[in-house]
């Protein structure tokens, strides 16, 4: 029994050594092939401590290079290691990160295909003799602004005209404009027609009137009134050439008035060479004389000696004026010594002052003269359309001077004075009362700018930005055309802004010590707050004489 139980013995254990010997034997080979294989290919992942002494024995018998001098391992041969030994992890990534990621991946694909192309299109239309489009300004500014800058905003406000012309079906006209009142925070107690109905479509309600009286004008007849309703975004004194948009951003005066003075007519042309009516020479004289404009009758008809040799305007856009209208002009110019440059004199005790009135979607889209004054010219620059948001202004430097605008200058009894409507996005046009030939956001006009510009390219002259017209022939005595206070100008379809720039005195100073900063004594006085609502007749700020 015993020997039985010693073989039985003795079987077992050889069995048990045979197992031992088979999982060595695997082993074994699990290490010679995982110690072989990543000789060729470091980028094994494992935790297991057999497989990085083998990765560590292989490297020690590597060649030469992989080690340094002094026993030490070289980087790349650590980088190698770490590589090696670092397991990789998929995590997932918010899903706006992705989007945004693959958003600015299409916006590159896309310019560089917008580039290309009209790269081949500039290049075909010089072959056919076709005019070239301007080059697009790329405003600096954060990725919404370089999104907007590739959005044909011009086209789409055209669209939005022609959508805002469309006639509303009769029995939704009530709810929707009431809708759009309550959105936007319209008065409709002040809108002279107080039947809905009567309004075709949304451009007929944008372009609304007032009834009387509800827009009192400002009975100080030192003061600027406001031109419109709408937000105070700006105001102030003008240093250097240069407005302020928003706090730390400024751009030149000259890049929003455009850099030349404004061009004189041709003095042979056909109507100054008729002979004046006695009864308009009269009432043009009162005019002048009343609101303290410097005129003689032989500058009057033959052109001033400093216009001589200027670059004639290209157009005459004038209009008959109110004789009623050249009388009170005449009077407020007859107080002042007014000048029909914008640019004071060195010796004068005058300033140039602007501020900037917001129009928003909701407020009144009309526009009104600020002064009586005398507008002399336009320019048209057919610029951008982007938005004239608060938002936009705090963001886009120059925003002022990259849209299309239209600038009126003309002079009052202090001196220079400029009235620019900016347009905007959405905005279909801007409407001047007493301009024939005025068009703005239309495709005839960005053609003759395109045509400006190409002509000016090829005469290797820098292109000025805009089509300029005279309103010389409104008035012969003024030369341009009076606008009265708080007469109405033009406006909006839709809302957008309004920049004024004027000359006026900057009062005496108490002191000439160097270093004073004090204020001034009389002068020019604002009445207004930044962000203030203000409409259209209320005062601005007044000429403390």
């Amino acid at each position: 029994m015993a020997m039985r139980l010693s073989s039985h013995a003795a079987l077992s254990y050889r069995r048990a050594v045979a197992r031992r010997g088979l999982a060595e034997s695997v082993l074994l080979g699990g290490l010679q092939y995982t110690s072989a294989r990543s000789s060729f290919n470091y980028r094994q992942f494992s935790s297991s401590r057999i497989h990085n002494d083998g990765q560590q024995g292989d490297q020690k018998d590597g060649p030469k290079g992989d080690s340094q001098p002094d026993g030490k391992e070289s980087f790349s041969s650590r980088l190698r290691i770490a590589w090696g030994n670092t397991k990789i992890e998929w995590r997932p990534i918010p899903i706006a990160m992705g989007v945004l990621f693959l958003g600015l991946l299409q916006f590159y694909k896309m310019r560089r295909v917008e580039n290309e192309r009209q790269a081949i299109q500039d290049l075909e239309d010089e072959e056919n003799g076709v005019v070239p489009r301007r080059k697009r300004i790329r405003p600096s500014g954060p990725w919404q602004v370089q999104i907007m800058s590739t959005l044909p905003l011009k086209a789409l406000s055209r669209l939005w005209g022609q959508f805002n012309e469309l006639e509303i079906p009769y029995s939704l006209r009530v709810p929707g404009f009431k809708l759009y009142s309550w959105i936007f925070g319209v008065n409709l107690d002040e809108v002279a027609e107080p039947d809905l109905h009567v309004y075709p479509n949304l451009a007929a309600f944008f372009y609304r009137t007032l009834k009387p009286g509800v827009r009192p004008i400002d009975s100080d007849p030192r003061a600027i009134v406001s031109p419109s309703d709408g937000r105070v975004l700006q105001f102030g004194l003008i240093e250097r050439g240069e407005v302020e948009q928003v706090k730390g951003m400024t751009y030149r005066l000259e890049a929003l008035l455009g850099e030349s003075t404004p061009s004189a007519v041709d003095p042979n042309a056909t109507l100054d060479n008729q002979e004046p009516d006695p009864t308009n020479v009269a009432a043009d004289e009162e005019f002048a004389r009343m609101n303290g404009i410097s005129y003689t009758l032989p500058t009057l008809f033959s052109g001033d000696k400093k216009t001589k040799g200027k670059k004639e305007a290209s157009l005459d856009a004038s209009t008959t004026s109110k004789k009623s209208t050249e009388v009170e002009v005449k009077e407020q110019l007859d107080l002042g010594d007014g000048t029909p440059w914008y640019s004071p004199k060195p010796a004068s005790d005058t300033a140039l002052h602007y501020v900037v009135i917001y129009l928003a979607p909701g407020d009144y889209h009309r526009f009104h003269s600020p002064v009586s004054w005398v507008v002399e010219s336009r320019r048209h620059f057919a610029g951008e359309l982007y938005s004239v948001s608060p938002y936009l202004q705090r963001t886009l430097p120059g925003l002022f001077t990259l849209n299309e605008r239209v600038v009126l200058l003309g002079r009052w009894r202090w001196g220079f004075f400029s009235y620019t409507p900016v347009g905007a996005t959405n905005v279909g046009s801007i409407k001047i009362n007493f301009d024939s030939e005025l068009r703005t956001n239309s495709l005839t006009t960005d053609t003759a700018a395109d045509r400006a510009a190409a002509l000016a390219a090829k005469r290797g002259e820098r292109y000025s930005g805009f089509a300029e017209a005279t309103y010389r022939h409104a008035s012969k005595i003024l030369g341009g055309h009076p606008l009265k206070r708080g007469e109405e100008m033009g406006g909006f379809q839709l809302g957008s802004t309004i920049v004024l720039v004027f000359e006026a005195p900057i009062g005496a100073r108490k002191s000439f010590d160097v270093g004073w900063t004090g204020e001034r004594e009389g002068g020019w006085t604002w009445t207004i707050h930044q962000g203030q609502r203000v409409k259209v007749g209320e005062k601005l700020g007044y000429v403390n004489i």
